[in-house]
């Protein structure tokens, strides 16, 4: 079965369960392109749907990102639950430096949808998600470009017991993957907030993330399998500011810290380890 039959296959079963809900949740309302989601982003995701600039701190690059979720239909019944369906899509490219330019090295593509539901402090969604990568003109005459593109279907549990923190886990399966490897992927991460303080008609708070995930997929250079990059982790720590606190529009600045596979699928064989300062746009 080729790639786009198995999506569309998802579309239709993301549809059903948002169409049947009505049968068993009661009275309810419904809302086209209500404001932010159900199931909120993780903020502590290298490859979470945001949009960023990201300088590193201990070599010359620089990371642009274009990206964001948009929710299409929110279903509330009249119990506490929410339902929601949307579409998602972000763009990354990273920039080097040589004088006053910046040329690209690598850029990574991804759309997706999903289907989330929230009740209480529990919240879940399950998703597909298309990922491709190409090579920046400034290493075309350096390195071969290769055919990097894939499909997936994944799924996460959230748990946020209070305002002060959140706990989440999930995992994937490649369900069309090139280069080839082993599908599954799995992942967890906690975010920690502290109180606002109020400043000038304004809210700001202190946060801390932490992000793992597991890739049983191990990439391979010239036929050589490339050992110990099947652990990803992230971890920032920085400042959220908002117009109120209740806004869930926001801009983040943090230090953080990344260790693992090269999340640029272009560059994917090789090992990143690198600190930098980001600034964030969460809309």
């Amino acid at each position: 079965m080729n790639s786009f039959l198995k999506v569309n296959r998802l579309f239709l079963f993301l549809i059903f369960c948002l169409g049947t809900t009505p049968l068993w949740a009661g009275p309810a309302d419904w809302s086209f392109l209500p404001g932010g989601t159900v199931f909120k982003p993780f903020i502590g995701d290298p490859q979470e749907p945001l949009t960023g600039i990201i300088s590193y701190l201990n070599e010359v690059n620089y990371v642009g990102q274009v990206g964001g979720t948009l929710e299409m239909v929110r279903y509330s019944p009249s119990d506490g639950a929410q339902f929601g369906w949307g579409l998602f899509g972000s763009g990354y490219i990273l920039l080097g430096q040589d004088g006053a330019t910046f040329p690209m090295q690598a850029a990574n593509w991804f759309v997706g949808t999903y289907f989330s539901a929230a009740i209480d402090d529990l919240s879940f969604k399950v998703g597909a998600l298309h990922e491709s990568a190409h090579l920046g003109d400034s290493l075309e005459n350096i390195q071969i470009p290769f055919f990097y593109s894939r499909e997936n279907i994944h799924c996460a549990l959230s748990w946020q017991p209070s305002d002060y923190c959140r706990f989440y886990g999930g995992m994937g399966d490649w369900v069309d993957i090139n280069p080839t490897g082993d599908p599954f992927f799995a992942f967890m991460g906690t975010e920690l907030y502290s109180p606002y303080w109020l400043i000038d008609h304004s809210a700001m708070r202190a946060y801390v993330t932490a992000h793992f995930q597991y890739k049983a997929e191990v990439p391979t250079l010239n036929g050589i399998p490339q050992l110990g990059l099947d652990w990803v982790e992230e971890y920032q720590i920085g400042l959220q500011w908002k117009s109120t606190v209740n806004n869930s529009r926001d801009i983040r600045i943090a230090f953080l810290y990344y260790n693992g596979p090269n999340a640029f699928g272009q560059l994917y064989y090789q090992p990143d380890n690198h600190i930098a300062l980001a600034t964030f746009f969460d809309f």
